[in-house]
């Protein structure tokens, strides 16, 4: 219970306590509204530095490019590039931003579009601190892989007592990622306050008949991962790592099913393990793709970022070019891989994302009265990028493993001549 408490039960009791009070004093509900805001530019304020000190420590431990992790990262990309382009496809094929339109307060609104050449001229720092300032995503992960991979070089080039001391500041660089993780999970906490909040104005302002539209969205966005699981992952599994949908979901169901109750895709990695185990995925795979690449597997986040940040653009009349579209991907695939494994990444990932892209992230606090629901999903989702990332690599090891095998065969056999 006090788990249940801790997850999704102060949610569902703020969200019903929210509704109840927008119903019984309409008047002064929407005075609630600026505290959800509040909310979310605290959440913003935390991450931006995380994901700076999240890229620098990976690119400072990250010694040497194996080929392994490069085969992970390439299937990884190419399930988020997959997922991306559902969410994107689905919310401009359904614009499910008509079923917000109505939420969105006129203060957020704006008819401005937004196109490429606005992104880009957005994402060019004036000052190394200025990203930090605009908490501006983009630019700050250039920072980070610049003033990193420069570290590296340096280390080539000094003395045993100055690589000493940079290792030392290799470890401070992994405690601030820790504290600003700390810090960010504090301020996660005030997520039901913000939709106490945010639910108490939009039920005062439209009645229960706003959650109709929730609803809608909630069930499109949904369709999605749904799309993404049986279109994408079945595929993977089908045709590459030849692994029947039967024996696969017969074993996965039980982790997959473990990180939709919990919402959370890391808490279910012990049973995830077990899953692959029973699957014949060798442990070099499933260690690799499920534990190393927990920062890399994040179809769930990317697929709800780009379908909830077109849906909001639609709802406040934005309209974005295709080029800025396919920026805006870019740039949620690099906020997910930056706060995985934080609580609501979700959430913050978008937060991170909105302002970047210059759209007012006070339109995100009416879809946090619905957001658990869907986060559900985002950790069934990842659960399950985990385990058909593990088989789809072991199956490349494999292939890898028997044409070396193979080479070697035929290289044994052409050199015997010659050695008569």
């Amino acid at each position: 219970m006090k788990k249940l408490l801790g997850n999704v039960g102060l949610v569902i009791i703020a969200l019903l306590a929210g509704a109840a009070f927008g119903l019984a004093d309409p008047a002064s509900a929407p005075a609630l509204a600026p505290v959800a805001k509040w909310v979310l530019q605290l959440i913003k304020a935390a991450a931006t530095p995380l994901v700076f000190f999240a890229v620098l420590e990976a690119i400072l431990r990250f010694r040497v490019a194996g080929t392994d992790f490069l085969k992970l990262l390439t299937i990884a990309l190419i399930n988020a590039t997959l997922a991306i382009a559902i969410g994107i496809a689905l919310a401009n094929a359904l614009q499910p931003g008509q079923y917000l339109r109505p939420l969105i307060s006129a203060s957020a609104a704006t008819l401005r579009p937004i196109d490429l050449g606005d992104l880009l001229a957005r994402q060019l720092p004036g000052s190394v601190v200025q990203p930090f300032v605009d908490n501006s995503i983009m630019p700050l992960v250039m920072v980070a892989i610049a003033f990193g991979f420069a570290w590296r070089r340096v280390r080539l080039t000094r003395d045993a007592d100055t690589l000493s001391l940079m290792d030392k500041g290799e470890v401070l660089v992994s405690v601030l990622r820790d504290v600003w993780e700390t810090l960010l999970i504090w301020i996660v906490k005030l997520v039901p306050l913000a939709v106490f909040c945010a639910s108490a104005k939009v039920t005062a302002e439209h009645g229960l008949a706003s959650f109709t539209g929730l609803g809608q969205y909630v069930a499109l966005c949904l369709l999605g991962m749904a799309v993404h699981v049986l279109g994408t992952y079945s595929a993977w599994l089908l045709l590459y790592a030849r692994i029947g949908l039967r024996r696969f979901w017969n074993q996965a169901a039980q982790p997959v099913l473990y990180a939709f109750s919990v919402n959370s895709s890391l808490v279910a990695l012990p049973l995830t393990l077990r899953a692959l185990d029973r699957l014949g995925i060798s442990r070099r795979a499933s260690t690799l793709a499920a534990c190393v690449g927990t920062n890399l597997n994040n179809d769930g986040i990317i697929l709800y970022e780009g379908f909830t940040l077109l849906a909001l653009a639609q709802a406040m009349g934005i309209d974005m070019s295709l080029g800025a579209q396919v920026f805006a991907a870019l740039y949620c695939v690099v906020a997910a891989m930056g706060v995985a494994g934080v609580p609501e990444a979700g959430v913050v990932a978008l937060t991170l994302v909105l302002g970047g892209l210059g759209l007012p992230t006070e339109a995100l606090a009416v879809l946090l009265s619905v957001d658990w629901i869907i986060a559900r999903g985002r950790s069934l989702l990842n659960t399950t990028s985990d385990m058909v990332g593990s088989a789809a690599l072991d199956r490349w090891l494999r292939l890898t493993t028997a044409t070396l095998a193979g080479a070697g065969s035929g290289a044994t056999a052409s050199e015997r001549p010659g050695e008569r």
